[in-house]
């Protein structure tokens, strides 16, 4: 511009309103302080090496160099081109920015998974969710811990849980949103899924687990009559929830079933209107360590209740170590039988 006497303001107007809308777009607070502090001089390519070939303008932003030591007081109209340093920076009205990207990008993404997922039929889904178990939702506010006995050892947890849908428990009564459960538990054993609403609990010294569970049996059959073969492909469904909180499974089997209580499921016994189906089962599976070489076999119990007049079941469901429970005078079979013996719903 030293050249140019006077600036040629034709162009340097419209460049400046291109500089501020440059400044307003930008989201880095150094950028914005830099062009609107600092002087700015326009280099038109008939008289700047620095322009880009495919035309686009470019802004040569001065800043008064740090490292140069002076007294004397200097207008910028005065200054030499020795005492600054030049960056040069390129806009464009059509340049794309990394956060325009990025956004376009995640659009781009979400819209693709909906669009694959509204083309799932209804009916698989819901086909896929009743054929795994998941966790029994807490509802109804906070539990009630209570600790047991002189030792407290155990603790009695005492909540509720999500109710079938449209449930109705006889006849002309109203419609339960809630089921009341109670169960014992080893005291120091680690509550996890706290915020997931699943109810589950940890020995962190062996791995032991208890896992609350819900399945729906398919139609025509009860608690009774379904195979055992069916709580096994349900609780290790790969979109069940024991699954999906990081047990790899190998391989299992149902090694042992039994019924508990044989009174109907519709509720007609005479010493108890209120009566449900209950089963008791051993599980025997295999699970992949960390490292993904080595297996481990394990012990399940689960004691399954069928809530009176729904396809609904409600598991108490306990995982051990197979050595350890195998054991004569196992003190951990004797803590999983007490949790599965205790759990109650209804």
């Amino acid at each position: 511009l030293k050249n140019l006497n006077p600036p040629p303001t034709n162009i340097i107007n419209p460049i400046i309103l291109l500089a501020v809308a440059a400044c307003h777009s930008a989201k880095s607070t150094a950028q914005a302080f830099q062009l609107q502090h600092h002087p700015i001089v326009i280099a038109p390519c008939s008289i700047s090496s620095r322009c880009n070939p495919s035309g686009s303008v470019g802004i040569r932003a001065s800043r008064f160099s740090a490292s140069k030591s002076t007294n004397r007081s200097v207008h910028p109209k005065s200054h030499h081109h020795d005492d600054f340093e030049t960056t040069t920076t390129t806009t464009r009205a059509s340049k794309i920015t990394r956060r325009s990207f990025l956004s376009s990008a995640v659009i781009l993404s979400t819209t693709s998974t909906l669009v694959s997922i509204a083309s799932i039929p209804r009916s698989a889904v819901a086909a896929s969710l009743e054929e795994a178990a998941t966790y029994a939702y807490r509802s109804g506010g906070l539990p009630f811990l209570t600790t047991l006995g002189l030792s407290k050892l155990f603790t009695r947890y005492e909540g509720f849980v999500l109710a079938p849908e449209n449930y109705y428990p006889k006849k002309g009564s109203a419609k339960i949103n809630n089921l009341a459960i109670q169960f014992d538990f080893p005291t120091d054993w680690l509550q996890l899924d706290k915020l997931g609403g699943g109810i589950q609990y940890v020995d962190q010294r062996n791995g032991d687990k208890l896992y609350l569970l819900h399945a729906m049996l398919p139609e025509g059959v009860d608690l009774k009559a379904v195979s055992k073969s069916w709580f096994g492909d349900v609780i290790f469904h790969p979109e069940g929830d024991v699954v999906r909180s990081g047990v790899v499974v190998d391989g299992y089997r149902v090694a042992r079933s039994q019924m508990v209580n044989e009174c109907s499921s519709d509720g007609d016994s005479v010493s108890d209107d209120k009566c449900q189906l209950q089963r008791r089962l051993l599980l025997k599976y295999d699970t992949v360590t960390g490292n993904g070489v080595q297996t481990v076999e394990r012990r399940g119990l689960v004691d399954a209740h069928q809530i009176a007049g729904t396809r609904d079941v409600y598991m108490m469901v306990t995982a051990s170590n197979a050595v350890k429970f195998e054991a004569k005078g196992s003190r951990e079979r004797e803590t999983v039988e007490t949790i599965v013996n205790s759990f109650k719903i209804g």
